[in-house]
């Protein structure tokens, strides 16, 4: 039996942030986040939206987001 992963606002934001391209864009959806977390669509919805909503992430277009305030890692200010 394959164990359910616990599913919220953080985590999401941290699958979303490791998935991302070095722009900051993650170009996977509803879909997938569910999948991953074994979670439904509904619940996927209602925490991209309120990531949305906190300014957190912000969608582009169907199935892309990308993440507010985005540093590449290479970047001066982000001192790696």
């Amino acid at each position: 039996m394959k164990r359910k992963k616990y599913f919220d606002k953080e985590r999401a934001f941290e699958f979303i942030r490791q998935n991302a391209d070095h722009d900051g864009i993650w170009h996977g959806d509803a879909i997938e986040l569910a999948s991953e977390f074994d979670s439904t669509e509904d619940d996927v919805h209602s925490v991209l939206s309120d990531l949305c909503n906190r300014r957190i992430i912000e969608k582009l277009y169907t199935g892309k987001y990308i993440i507010a305030n985005w540093r590449e890692k290479d970047s001066p200010d982000s001192g790696a």
